[in-house]
């Protein structure tokens, strides 16, 4: 364990892994702040729309079989 100090409010606290300079580390409390943060801010909305599912094929897909089981032994 490794003793430091938060970046983000300036307390004395214990880390698992040597701090690297450059590198922010931050209290328990303050990481979970931080993490909460990041995480409403990487604005992840995953919604399936299911006119786009195959938009990138075209209208006139027919599907994967559409030429037949393709064989090793005919080439």
């Amino acid at each position: 364990m490794f003793e430091t100090t938060c970046t983000e409010c300036g307390s004395a606290t214990t880390v698992p892994f040597k701090p690297m300079a450059g590198k922010p580390v931050y209290c328990r409390t303050c990481f979970s702040k931080h993490m909460l943060k990041r995480s409403e801010n990487e604005g992840f909305n995953f919604s399936f729309d299911p006119k786009q599912a195959w938009a990138r094929r075209g209208d006139d897909w027919k599907g994967r079989n559409e030429q037949g089981p393709a064989s090793v032994f005919n080439p």
